[in-house]
């Protein structure tokens, strides 16, 4: 399993329309909004690199209203609990 975020900037006011779009897709793990240079950071997973690649380019990138996507792959994580 391959993880990744993406950070994302939308058109001014479409932030609900891209945030009911990525929950719907079953790769997303996790959205947040926030403030600054970028809109989301979204977390995402595929099963292998090619899989993630796809759904970068072909699915999240092609949202309406994206402006851009800056991606960032996970090379180690742990929850705290």
């Amino acid at each position: 399993m391959i993880e990744a975020f993406v950070f994302m900037s939308v058109e001014s006011g479409a932030e609900d329309e891209v945030w009911d779009a990525l929950l719907k897709m079953p790769e997303v793990r996790e959205v947040m909004l926030v403030y600054g240079p970028y809109d989301f950071i979204v977390r995402i997973s595929a099963s292998t690199a090619e899989d993630l690649r796809k759904l970068v380019a072909e699915r999240l990138r092609r949202l309406p209203r994206v402006r851009s996507t800056m991606t960032l792959v996970i090379a180690r994580s742990e929850t705290k609990q």
